[in-house]
């Protein structure tokens, strides 16, 4: 019987109390998995695979960022994040609660999706955790620093807040361009009724503002330079997963070209691709052998 724990944990934004899940394995403990979520969603959509994980004996756990679900005050605070330090400090200062009520000595995995996978690269440090899992996310984006630059200008000009379509369109337009199906999320899944399910969470039905758009860049930006791909704390196991139909990923070349820069500076990773699956790969056909190459590397 797999016991969660719902509870309140402070924001290092000094403003906020993080909205989290605990999944509690009912026999011996083999670690500890650290689940961040993406933009736009929330913990919750994760319940199936932190259970399973649990069932594995693994105490894994997560929370809603800021600015997503139930971490936001109220409605209006949906897709303001407040600066992407908050969200990498909060990583780190939940695993670090989690190590003190758990035990400092059990193994410890860090795993991001999308926006996720950019704010475990951006904090990923071995002093912490013992392995990486990078899901769903970018290579290189030179645009990005257009737009960084758009985006300040944004901000000084209309405000943090402001919610701006025509950014929202050159950041995501194309994303569809690839897929059949109308529909504004065909990009996520090849699984009509998961993105029923999206369409119809209220905690999925919001936009990024000006603010939390730069800060989305910036750190793809900072996940993407050399430096990050020298640094010696990322000297543990790696695992990267995508689906080869992902355009965040630019349908695995992204991807391919993450894993090589690291291969080129002595890390040690590893990557798959999942044939005709798109985003989020723990919402798609391949759901089930995500799942198990998961637990293959995190047991390793």
């Amino acid at each position: 019987m797999i016991d969660v724990i719902e509870k309140r944990f402070p924001s290092s934004d000094e403003k906020h109390e993080l909205y989290a899940r605990i999944y509690l394995p009912e026999g011996e403990v083999k670690g500890l998995f650290h689940v961040v979520h993406g933009m736009i969603e929330h913990i919750g959509r994760y319940d199936g695979f932190m259970r399973v994980m649990a069932e594995n004996g693994w105490i894994c756990y997560g929370y809603d960022n800021l600015g997503h679900g139930k971490t936001a005050a109220d409605s209006s605070e949906l897709g303001y994040m407040g600066g992407y330090r908050y969200l990498l400090a909060d990583v780190r200062r939940f695993t670090a609660e989690m190590k003190n009520n758990y035990g400092d000595d059990l193994p410890c995995i860090l795993m991001g999706h999308s926006m996720g996978s950019f704010i475990a690269r951006c904090t990923f440090t071995n002093k912490l955790w013992d392995k990486l899992i990078i899901m769903g996310t970018a290579g290189p984006n030179h645009a990005s620093y257009f737009g960084t630059s758009l985006l300040d200008r944004l901000i000084a000009t209309k405000g943090k807040r402001y919610i701006s379509k025509t950014i929202e369109k050159m950041m995501f337009g194309t994303y569809n361009n690839h897929f059949d199906e109308e529909d504004a999320h065909a990009w996520l899944s090849s699984i009509k009724e998961t993105r029923d399910l999206y369409h119809a969470d209220r905690y999925c039905a919001f936009h990024f503002c000006v603010d939390s758009m730069n800060d989305l860049l910036q750190m793809l930006q900072i996940c993407n330079r050399k430096a990050w791909f020298c640094r010696e704390e990322l000297n543990v196991p790696i695992f990267l997963l995508s689906g080869s139909e992902d355009p965040v990923g630019n349908y695995g070349k992204g991807v391919q070209e993450v894993c090589k820069k690291l291969l080129r500076y002595g890390k040690n990773a590893q990557m798959k691709l999942y044939p005709n699956c798109r985003h989020e790969v723990l919402n798609d056909t391949c759901r089930d052998e995500v799942i198990r190459d998961i637990l293959v590397f995190a047991e390793r």
